[in-house]
C-alpha cells in the first residue's frame, strides 16, 4: 500500500459522473434477488434474548454522532466513543442472527463491509510515520457514499473504507495516536480546516452506511436449515481469523485491528453464540440442524460445557464445513 491513497484519472471520472449516486447502500446488490425454494420454505427463527438490544445501541449511537459533529469537544467525543463500544458489542451479540439473516437473503457481502478487519489504517487516515495518508487526505478523492464504496477493498482485502473499524478510527484514532476533540472541528486556517471538514464528512457518510447496512440485516425473513448452517459457518471463519490476527494491534506495523475491537469481540464471541443456539427458544433451530447434519447436539452440549467454540468447528468441518 502506498502512503497516500492515489486514483487513476479514470477512476476520478467515474466517481464526479456518479456523484449524485451517495446514499448508503441498502441490499448490497443492485436488486433484491428472486425468491428461491430455499427462501420461500423458510419457517425456522433464532432468537435473540441479549441485554444489549441493537436498535437501543443504534439509536444512541445515532444520537452521540450527531452530537459530536454538531459540538466537537471531549465530552461529546467520549460519547461517541462509548457509543461506537456500546454498538459493537451489541452487534457481536447478535451476530449469529445477522449471520443468519444475511445467508437467506444472500447479503454476505453487507454483513463482511459491516466490519472487515484486519485493515491498512493509513488507508482511512493519517499516523504519524505517514501524516499525509488515507482518503481523508486525498483532495482528489471525491467523498460519497458511492466513492468509498468503490474504496472498500479496491485493491486489497486490507483497504476497508467502510464499516465499523474504518469508524472506530475517524472517531477515536489508532493506539498511539488518539483523536482529538479538533480534529473533528471544521475551523482554522487552509488547508487543516479543509482536512477536518473532510474527516466530518467521511465519518458521517460511513456512519448512514453502517446504519443502511444494518437495516439490511434487520430483517423479519423466516430462515431455513441451509441459511442456520450458513451462519454458523460465517462465524467459524470469523472466530478462526480472529485468531489469526488478534495479535495485530500495532497500527504502524500493516494489517491493524485495533485492540478494542479484539476485546469486544473475545468477551462476546463465542459465548453469546453458545448461549443462543442453547436457549430454550431456539428448540426447534437445534432440532432442524440435528436432523439434517447429525451430531450438532452432541458438539453444541460438548462445546457449551468446555466453554469453547472447537467442537462446534470440528463438527463444521467433519460435514463439509
Amino acid at each position: 500500500m502506498t502512503p497516500r491513497v492515489r486514483l487513476a484519472a479514470a477512476l476520478i471520472a467515474a466517481a464526479a459522473a456518479l456523484s449524485g449516486c451517495d446514499r448508503p447502500e441498502e441490499d448490497g446488490v443492485a436488486a433484491r434477488p428472486p425468491a428461491t425454494p430455499e427462501s420461500a420454505d423458510a419457517s425456522l427463527a433464532l432468537s435473540t434474548d441479549s441485554a444489549a438490544p441493537l436498535a437501543n445501541r443504534r439509536d444512541h449511537w445515532r444520537d452521540a454522532l450527531r452530537a459530536l459533529l454538531a459540538d466537537p469537544g471531549a465530552d461529546t467525543l467520549a460519547a461517541a466513543d462509548a457509543g461506537w463500544r456500546d454498538l459493537y458489542d451489541a452487534f457481536n451479540r447478535h451476530y449469529l442472527t445477522l449471520a443468519a439473516h444475511a445467508c437467506v437473503a444472500e447479503r454476505q457481502p453487507v454483513l463482511q463491509r459491516l466490519d472487515a478487519w484486519p485493515l491498512y489504517p493509513a488507508y482511512v487516515d493519517a499516523l504519524p510515520a505517514w501524516p499525509d495518508s488515507g482518503i481523508v487526505n486525498d483532495p482528489a478523492l471525491e467523498l460519497t457514499g458511492a466513492s468509498l464504496r468503490r474504496q472498500q477493498g479496491a485493491t486489497a482485502d486490507g483497504e476497508v473504507a467502510l464499516g465499523f473499524q474504518p469508524i472506530r478510527l475517524l472517531i477515536a484514532g489508532a493506539e498511539g495516536a488518539p483523536r482529538q476533540a479538533k480534529d473533528l472541528r471544521a475551523e482554522g486556517d487552509e488547508p487543516a480546516a479543509a482536512l477536518r471538514e473532510r474527516r466530518r464528512t467521511y465519518l458521517k457518510l460511513a456512519a448512514d452506511q453502517l446504519q443502511a447496512d444494518l437495516n439490511a440485516l434487520h430483517r423479519d425473513d423466516g430462515l431455513s436449515l441451509t441459511s442456520l448452517r450458513c451462519a454458523l459457518e460465517t462465524l467459524d471463519d470469523r472466530l478462526a481469523a480472529l485468531q489469526t490476527h488478534r495479535q495485530a494491534t500495532a497500527p504502524e506495523e500493516g494489517l491493524y485491528i485495533p485492540s478494542v475491537s479484539v476485546e469486544i469481540l473475545e468477551s462476546t464471541q463465542p459465548a453469546a453464540a453458545l448461549a443462543q443456539l442453547s436457549a430454550d427458544a431456539n428448540g426447534d433451530a437445534r432440532a432442524a440442524l440435528e436432523s439434517g447434519y447429525p451430531g450438532f447436539q452432541t458438539a453444541l452440549d460438548q462445546a457449551v460445557e468446555e466453554d469453547s467454540w472447537a467442537p462446534l468447528g470440528e463438527w463444521l468441518h467433519a460435514h463439509g464445513g
